[in-house]
């Protein structure tokens, strides 16, 4: 599984203060996107992330190849900018947490992982960006959700497609009542608009999730579309892959 991701919630306005924890002149990047296992040889790559907040919802999309998701929290809790980074958080955040020692960093990675719904990654290739939507749902309808869909082995509702190269893998996580669709893409954000108008709205992909959401209402035209995933699109803080930093 080549994407997971995290949430927590934060203090709702504190959007700019994340980014200046997170900017490329404050944050300390870790040592190497190499993952080792305790002998000292090579298992696998942290390939990207990229931290997204909307209102009181932070949202960590983490890329990697080879390797497990315990493997990952293994490796970025040794990282001495990824503790600098929760120290410097603390204030903003809507519920205390201990992550000053990898083993507390690891236990809230593992108590913040979201469900993978289902994923569509051809390949390992790193995004050049990534775009997050946040799908509002009623309260109580995730459990609905994952006994629903809990399988990443079943085929995406959203699926890559020929006609828009430059999209390169989506996936959809759940965590208690947070939904997010993510797409990383390799050309423009704007791919991911066009890719989204002719996928997922003309062939209506994410019907399923209708009968959840705070509002179930299908926009009936490309336009009203587009201002709903304005809607649903959350603010990216920080994006780091091993095509460069944003």
């Amino acid at each position: 599984m080549p994407l997971d991701a995290i949430t927590y919630r934060v203090r709702p306005g504190c959007e700019e203060r994340l980014r200046e924890v997170f900017s490329p002149h404050n944050f300390t990047r870790i040592d190497s996107p190499v993952i080792k296992d305790d002998a000292g040889h090579t298992i696998g790559m942290l390939l990207g992330t990229g931290l997204f907040v909307q209102d009181d919802t932070v949202i960590r999309v983490i890329h990697h190849d080879g390797v497990t998701a315990a493997r990952v929290a293994q490796h970025m809790s040794r990282q001495s900018g990824v503790h600098e980074a929760e120290r410097a958080i603390l204030p903003f955040l809507a519920e205390p947490r201990d992550t000053e020692t990898p083993e507390g960093f690891r236990q809230h990675f593992h108590r913040s992982l979201m469900t993978a719904l289902e994923q569509h990654s051809p390949d390992e290739r790193p995004a050049a960006g990534t775009v997050v939507l946040r799908h509002r749902l009623r309260p109580g309808t995730g459990v609905t959700l994952e006994r629903e869909r809990g399988t990443v082995h079943r085929k995406a509702s959203l699926l890559l497609s020929p006609d828009h190269p430059t999209i390169v893998r989506t996936a959809l996580f759940l965590h208690g009542d947070t939904l997010v669709r993510v797409v990383q893409y390799d050309g423009h954000p704007y791919d991911v608009v066009g890719y989204l108008t002719d996928v997922c709205f003309a062939q209506d992909a994410d019907a399923w999730i209708r009968p959840c959401l705070v509002d179930p209402k299908q926009p009936g035209h490309p336009d009203a579309y587009l201002a709903l995933v304005h809607e649903q699109a959350m603010l990216s803080v920080a994006h780091m892959s091993v095509l460069g930093v944003d």
